[in-house]
Order: C-alpha cells, then sequence, then structure tokens
C-alpha cells in the first residue's frame, strides 16, 4: 500500500526528520500521530456508510500532508484540489469525483464559500487543525467542524484499491479523473528506489501542488527511503537557489520551466549546487543548453530525463544524461530514454503494428504502473486503452499515448511530437480542445482554434493564442470567462479575431498557417 512506504519509515526512525515546511520542521513520529488521528476521525465519520473517495483542499501545509497520509490510512483515495485553480473547475472536480467527504486547511478555507456557492450537493467539510494561531487565518475556518476524535484501528485494504485520482485536462471541455491505484503506484515507487539505491540522508524538494503527479514521487519516494521533504513557499528562482544551498537539498525534481527560470535569472553558477545527488526533469522536453547548465551548477549529481502520462503512473521512461551526450552539440533535446523496469514499450502505425526499426509511430505503454481507466465509464479517452498482444511482449492491455516517437538503438525512445492537439504548458497538460470550447462558449463565435505560441528553443509551449471568426467578440469579456473556468496555465494570452481560418488541402484548419502569422508578426500583441 503506498502509505505504508512512509508508516515503515516512521516505525524504523520516529525521532528522525520527514517534512519541513512553513520554516517548520516535523519528525516521522510527529506527523505518524497526527496523520492516525486523522485516519480514526475519517473512519468514524464514515462508520455508517462505504466512503471510498475523501476530496483534499489544502496548499503545501502540513495539514495537507498529514491529510493525504490519514486519507489513506483510512482506506480512502485521496482526491487533491489545488487552490491555485479557479472555483468553477475546482466544484467541477468535486462534482466529478463522488467523494462524499472533504478535508480542508485553514489557508483554503477562505475559498470555500465561492467553490461551494457553485454546487448543487455539498460533500461533508472538515477541518484540517493546524497547531498554529495565525490572527490573519480566514474566520470561516472556524466554522467548520474538526474530524471527531476516535480510537485508531488499523484497517486493511488492497492493493486494487485506488489511492489518489487526478484530474487532467479533458478534450470535451471538462478535467477527466485518472484514478491510480496502490498496485499502479506501488511499482512505481520501488522502481524508484532501484534507480537511486544510495538515498541515506535524503533531502528532497518540492514544487508542485498535490494534484500533480510529480508530488506522490517528492513525497512517497523521499519517505519510503527515510529521507526528509522541503517544501518552499515559492517557485521564485532567486529564493530556490538559496533554498538549495541553506537546506542542502539531495534530491531535485521538477520540469524543466523551474530551471530554465532559474537560469534567466543567473542562478546556475558553476558549482553552485554541490549537495544534489540527484536531478530530475520531466513533464515537457529538457534541452542541451538548460542540462549543461545544469550539470555545472549540479557537478555531483546524476540527471535524470523522466517521461510518462498520468495514465502511467508519474514516469515510464528514463534517459540518463551523460556528459558525453551533452558534449555533441547536435543533441538538441533529451531523449525519452528506455522504459522503467516491468514497463513494456511499443511503437506502432495506424493500424495499431509494430513499425519498423528507426520509424516514427505512436508510442504505447504497458505495465503494472498503467491505470484501469479513467473514472468516468462514459469518458472518451477510454478508447486509448486497447486490448492487443504483441510478439514477444508479455502485455496485452496498453495505452495510446498519442505521442509520436522512435526506438533507437543508441538513446532509447526519442520524442517526436504528438499526434493529437495536446501541448504541455510549464509541464501542464493542456488539451487544445477544451480551451476552444470553452472559448467558443464563451464568445459564441462560430469558429474557433488555439494554437500553442510563442515556443522555446526546446519547442515547449510558453502559451496560448486563440483564434475566433466573429467581429462582435468582446474580447476582455471572454478572457475574463476563461480564468474563472480554466487554470491559469490553460487561459490563452491572446484573443485574435479574423474574417476566416486558413484551410489545408483536406479542408481542416491550417494551424501551421495561423503559427506562421504569429511568427511573422502579423498578429498584433
Amino acid at each position: 500500500m503506498l502509505h505504508t512506504f512512509f508508516f515503515d519509515s516512521a516505525a524504523s526512525q520516529p525521532h528522525g526528520p520527514t517534512l519541513w515546511v512553513n520554516e517548520r520542521l516535523y519528525s516521522y513520529g510527529e506527523i505518524e500521530a497526527w496523520a492516525r488521528r486523522v485516519s480514526a476521525g475519517l473512519a468514524a465519520v464514515a462508520r455508517t456508510s462505504d466512503v471510498s473517495r475523501c476530496l483534499l483542499f489544502g496548499h503545501r501545509s502540513v495539514a495537507a500532508y498529514v491529510g493525504v497520509l490519514g486519507i489513506l490510512d483510512a482506506g480512502m483515495a485521496y482526491v487533491p484540489l489545488s487552490p491555485k485553480m479557479p472555483a468553477m473547475r475546482i466544484a467541477a472536480i468535486i462534482e466529478q469525483s463522488g467523494a462524499p467527504l472533504m478535508l480542508v486547511d485553514r489557508r483554503c478555507a477562505g475559498m470555500l464559500d465561492e467553490v461551494l456557492s457553485l454546487l448543487d450537493e455539498r460533500p461533508r467539510i472538515f477541518l484540517l487543525d493546524e497547531d498554529v494561531g495565525d490572527p490573519h487565518l480566514p474566520s470561516v475556518a472556524t466554522h467548520l467542524p474538526p474530524l471527531p476524535a476516535a480510537p485508531y484501528v488499523q484497517r486493511q485494504g488492497s492493493t486494487h484499491d485506488v489511492a489518489y485520482i487526478l484530474f487532467t485536462s479533458g478534450s470535451t471541455g471538462v478535467p477527466k479523473g485518472v484514478p491510480i491505484t496502490h498496485a499502479n503506484a506501488d511499482a512505481y515507487v520501488k522502481v524508484q528506489l532501484q534507480l537511486d539505491d544510495n538515498a541515506r540522508d535524503a533531502r528532497y524538494i518540492q514544487f508542485c501542488e498535490l494534484g500533480f503527479d510529480p508530488s506522490v514521487h517528492d513525497m512517497f519516494v523521499c519517505w519510503a527511503n527515510g529521507g526528509c521533504l522541503y517544501v518552499p513557499d515559492t517557485v521564485d528562482p532567486v529564493y530556490n537557489a538559496d533554498f538549495i544551498k541553506r537546506h542542502e537539498i539531495t534530491h531535485w525534481n521538477s520540469v524543466p520551466s523551474v530551471a530554465g527560470f532559474m537560469q534567466q535569472m543567473r542562478k546556475l553558477t558553476p558549482g553552485a549546487f554541490p549537495s544534489l545527488r540527484v536531478s530530475m526533469f520531466g513533464g515537457e522536453p529538457l534541452s542541451r543548453s538548460l542540462a549543461l547548465a545544469w550539470a555545472r551548477a549540479a557537478p555531483n549529481s546524476r540527471i535524470l530525463h523522466m517521461y510518462g502520462p498520468t495514465e502511467a503512473t508519474i514516469a515510464c521512461t528514463c534517459f540518463e544524461v551523460s556528459a558525453e551526450f551533452l558534449e555533441d552539440s547536435q543533441h538538441t533535446v533529451m531523449p525519452l530514454g528506455l522504459a522503467l523496469p516491468s514497463v513494456e514499450l511499443m511503437i506502432v502505425d495506424a493500424e495499431l503494428e509494430p513499425v519498423a526499426a528507426e520509424q516514427t509511430g505512436e508510442l504505447l505503454i504497458a505495465g503494472p504502473q498503467l491505470a484501469a481507466g479513467y473514472l468516468s465509464p462514459d469518458e472518451a479517452g477510454n478508447s486509448r486503452f486497447i486490448a492487443k498482444t504483441y510478439p514477444g511482449r508479455h502485455a496485452r492491455r496498453w495505452y495510446r499515448t498519442r505521442d509520436a516517437a522512435r526506438a533507437t538503438t543508441q538513446h532509447g525512445i526519442v520524442f517526436q511530437g504528438r499526434l493529437d492537439t495536446q501541448v504541455k504548458i510549464r509541464g501542464n497538460r493542456v488539451e487544445l480542445e477544451e480551451v476552444e470550447h470553452i472559448v467558443q462558449a464563451c464568445s459564441q463565435a462560430a469558429l474557433c482554434a488555439v494554437i500553442p505560441w510563442p515556443l522555446d528553443e526546446a519547442g515547449r509551449a510558453i502559451g496560448l493564442v486563440a483564434f475566433v471568426t466573429n467581429a462582435r467578440v468582446e474580447i476582455a469579456l471572454v478572457l475574463r470567462a476563461c480564468r474563472q473556468r480554466l487554470p491559469v496555465h490553460a487561459v490563452p494570452q491572446r484573443i485574435v479575431v479574423i474574417d476566416a481560418f486558413p484551410l489545408n488541402v483536406n479542408g481542416k484548419i491550417d494551424r501551421m498557417a495561423l503559427a506562421g502569422q504569429c511568427a511573422h508578426g502579423m498578429v498584433a500583441a
């Protein structure tokens, strides 16, 4: 079970440091005792009904981390809600989750009124109290009941139970839930323990919100190693460069964009981070120039480029960056590398048949990390989970990533782009169809097309531009509506009104032509 990685370490080193957050260090014993109280309280609340899911509305506070462990220990799956999401999106996730309970920390309690006003059916809400007396905390928190006190009873569960549910961008205009089981997560964590077998006195850093799956890596790989998780208050590059040095961080995990901001602020000076032993990057392409700068700043660190969709539990492939690879200027972006142990990969053509060696096709993923499907049985994306056997492969069930890739003998899998309209912005998945759906609904435009623009040197999307055909569109109102419905990284930076869309030879909207208009300055800022 996923949470046993923490509790096993707590049993062997109760006085060891496990969590640094809000300028305070907590021991394994402290967090264990608190998590057991949360677990007992949840069990008491759910005694008369079979509750399998619990919402967690927290902002990387000590209470939020305790909530994760308490929910899991109570035999439930946690459903994280990010306070950085707009209220309408949070409400949509709550409704889709079907979770009847919610734990909320004090910082997020002040957002509840707006979120709850959008719900037809409200979950039962309990305050995750903290041992703080901050007068600036929202008063609404005082009106929420704490979890009841109850005797702790160890609960048995199955590895096939769902551990957590994350929501990703959906092409139909609403987010889609991905349930990950304990078996899926266990397979991933155990592989990571094989990759890093010298993690004593480890100090992991965590930047992302709990609704982003790298957070699972940060928490449970750290705790499985008996390490301490350090949670900075901000992703500010100046602050975090100092944070690494001050706390002697040993394990780094982020999207390349975070390191890119540090590079822009000239914080990746040679030898800046001698304490780092492992640096992991994933979620978007890692450029050679950034990898070079990071290797110089962290000369004692391995650099691992990881790849994997949420549907296959955090990461499925790994490429360890070598000095020899970086010396070759022909390499502009890091490859995806080789499959992690127990993961199987296939590259296939449009008929799902294997392509010839070195040929480009769609990447399929299989193995124990693969989710059973999306939360909603009616989700159209479930068709991407397919049943098929291939000679020389053990798997009978695969996930179609819609990523174009080719297999090389020297560097493993190499990413070749997308086969659909999904893009990554700062490591976050964005389905352009979802953004188009919302822009079109808010603008009442006849047609809408959203493209990623501009792109950085590694081909990563920095923002989005939406094109609409409706001369009467009030752009300011459309952008405001987008901010109410979409996470900040998915809100278009510009809405451009055009008379007609350029079409390709198949009669479809020519997105390359739209990008060309942006590149040639034909689109007003």
